[in-house]
């Protein structure tokens, strides 16, 4: 026969035909069909794929009353490469309906052939509910021996009706919320239809709230009591309508912020069109009016700016483009992007000392004076300065000399450059152009790039605040240089007096006028400064200090500086409490320092003002060496005296 007279066959029989007197479950056997993904409901229609060959032998069993009817359970979820398990408890199912799934281009021989391929689709109603007790494998079918369960509680229950009210209504909730984006039920809220029975109710929930998953739909079905059952689904029900409300709070929260942002971006569009607006009309009326009553704190800014900018008596270049940039500020707001950078460009402009200068000193012999106190020997240099003020007494602009100190470390080359400064009334800075590699130090970045700066050299001049300082180049022979970056003939234009009348920074991106300053540059070898650059300095030759000068200035510089340093010295008395003789001076120089500067000298005073601090405290160190009580006996004429002065001869020191 065909499929569609199975129909008969599989109705299962009345529930209470199941029931034994006095409504004790009964057992029965039933062909089991395993769902996957998929959980049949009492009372509530579904539909599965079942092979046509099992289907046809549960027709046999069946018919040959081997079976009662067909029963539908599903597997548990199993990971991937293992087998799935049946649950134990399932529903009773009545056949509605049979469809043959074939295809129409297969032809009857074929298809007897691919008979264990083929399937029929099932729609069937949910019956009773059962626990299996037991199965065994007949041929392709599964026949088990299954257990009724029944519910116990009357619908009627005052509690029962209470749940099913509360469970209708919070369906109610959710479909009215349902959407095609993000379906919660499959049906519509017009489709909707309370089902008449509460189990029917809970079937309903079980198979059509779509958020549920598999384990969860199969709790429904295996809990036993109508009231447990109803108080399950509600709870269900009660977590989708939360989950609902915090994703609405959630999708409302984000939409709230767009829609924010979106409005402060038409704003902000608005604002800028009506300001431009405001300064055309502000301009087409009086550009140069200063209405107390309409300024605002960056008119009054940018007023002030522009004061600045006019006494600062820039030249005509400067000018130009300082007028050019001024005008564009106006035009920017305070949070543009290229506002903060202008602003500060128009700062550097005004803050440049383009026309003032330090006044000088032109007393020679008082410029002598402070040169021999500061230092001692380098006649060279102090004659090349006192040369220069001649010069400069007498014609009135003659340009700064370029001089390059060349001599070993510790003989005061830097300190010198201060000296001059002091000696002939300038201010003084100093750039330390060791391992500088990156031309851009010297001559700035251009304005183009984030974060933009100008070079060390026109910062000098900012921070000065004068044109004709004294400038020291320090350490000129230590810059990097590699086949990218050459700081050295960056140099070039700074010092050479034919160029640097026109200096451009990167970033000023305006002729500034170095002509006026002196630069002093000092170098320990000047085999590693490039030629063109050599040429443009005057190079003066320091050789050391003699036995005679390092004495002098140890007496003069040196010890004083250490004794301050250690606190050897007496606010209310001029005597010293360390004092050193010339003969413990000499023999420091001669046979304890073996330089042409005076930095080991300045670290050897440095170990005796140690030394006197613990003597003065009572604390003797032991060296180890065994000589404690000699070496006690030739320190003791040393002191401290009655005073608590200390002094070092020649013979003390083998033992500091």
């Amino acid at each position: 026969g065909t499929v569609l007279g199975l129909l008969g066959l599989l109705c299962i029989p009345e529930q209470s035909s199941f029931m034994a007197d006095g409504g004790s479950p009964v057992r029965a056997k039933l062909v089991l069909v395993t769902l996957r993904n998929q959980v049949i409901f009492p009372l509530f229609r579904s539909a599965f794929e079942v092979n046509k060959r099992s289907f046809e032998q549960a027709q046999k069993l069946i018919d040959q009353k081997k079976a009662d009817g067909l029963g539908a359970i599903a597997l548990r979820p199993a990971a991937q490469g293992r087998e799935a398990v049946p649950f134990q408890v399932g529903t009773q199912c009545s056949v509605v309906h049979v469809e043959q799934k074939q295809d129409k281009d297969v032809d009857n021989e074929v298809s007897q052939m691919l008979m264990d391929r083929q399937s029929v689709l099932v729609s069937v109603e949910g019956g009773a509910r059962f626990k299996v007790l037991h199965s065994e494998l007949l041929g392709h079918v599964e026949l088990a021996e299954v257990e009724f369960l029944e519910d116990k509680d009357d619908e009627k229950d005052l509690k029962v009706r209470a749940l099913v009210q509360s469970v209708q209504e919070k369906m109610a909730e959710l479909v009215s919320k349902n959407s095609p984006e993000n379906p919660i039920f499959r049906t519509r809220r017009q489709q909707l239809q309370f089902p008449i029975t509460a189990t029917l109710l809970t079937s309903f929930v079980g198979a059509a709230l779509m958020p549920l998953t598999i384990e969860e739909r199969q709790q429904i079905l295996e809990t036993v009591g109508l009231k447990q059952r109803l108080e399950l689904v509600l709870d269900f029900l009660q977590r989708e309508s939360q989950a609902m409300r915090v994703s609405t709070q959630i999708s409302e929260s984000i939409q709230r912020s767009r829609d924010q942002e979106m409005k402060m971006m038409a704003l902000q569009r608005q604002a800028q069109e009506i300001q431009r607006e405001l300064q055309r009309l502000q301009q087409k009326k009086d550009k140069h009016s200063d209405d107390e009553g309409h300024s605002s704190e960056e008119e009054d800014e940018l007023t002030h700016l522009g004061e600045k900018l006019s006494k600062a008596n820039l030249p005509e270049d400067a000018k130009r483009i300082a007028k050019k940039e001024l005008k564009r500020l106006k035009s920017l707001q305070a949070h543009h992007p290229e506002y903060t950078s202008t602003h500060s460009y128009l700062e550097l402009l005004a803050s440049l000392p383009w026309n003032t200068s330090t006044k000088e000193s032109f007393d020679l012999q008082g410029a002598r004076r402070l040169l021999d106190e500061d230092h001692r020997g380098l006649e060279k240099v102090k004659i090349r300065i006192l040369e220069f003020l001649a010069v400069q007494k007498l014609r009135g602009n003659m340009k700064g000399p370029i001089l390059c100190l060349h001599g070993p470390p510790g003989i005061g080359k830097t300190s010198l450059g201060r000296s001059i400064a002091r000696a002939i009334g300038r201010k003084f800075h100093r750039i330390a152009l060791g391992g500088v590699r990156d031309e851009a130090e010297l001559r700035g970045h251009r304005r183009t790039y984030i974060g933009s700066i100008p070079g060390v050299i026109i910062q000098a001049f900012q921070t000065l605040g004068v044109n004709n300082p004294v400038i020291l180049l320090d350490e000129v022979d230590k810059t990097s240089q590699n086949s990218m970056f050459n700081p050295q003939a960056t140099l070039l234009e700074i010092l050479d007096p034919e160029q640097n009348t026109t200096f451009k920074d990167h970033y000023l991106n305006t002729p500034f006028d170095l002509s006026n300053a002196i630069f002093i540059c000092t170098a320990n070898d000047t085999s590693t400064i490039d030629r063109p650059l050599l040429d443009r300095m005057e190079v003066i030759d320091l050789s050391g200090y003699t036995v005679e000068e390092k004495v002098a200035i140890s007496r003069s510089h040196l010890l004083p500086k250490q004794r301050k340093l250690h606190a050897l010295e007496k606010e209310e008395s001029d005597v010293p409490i360390l004092d050193l003789t010339n003969d413990a001076l000499e023999a420091l120089v001669t046979r304890w320092t073996a330089e042409s500067g005076v930095r080991s000298l300045e670290r050897h005073l440095a170990q005796i003002c140690r030394w006197a601090a613990l003597r003065l405290q009572g604390v003797d160190v032991p060296t180890g060496l065994g000589r404690e009580a000699a070496r006690e006996a030739a320190l003791a004429s040393s002191g401290p005296d009655s005073e608590g002065r200390i002094e070092v001869t020649a013979e003390h020191l083998p033992q500091i």
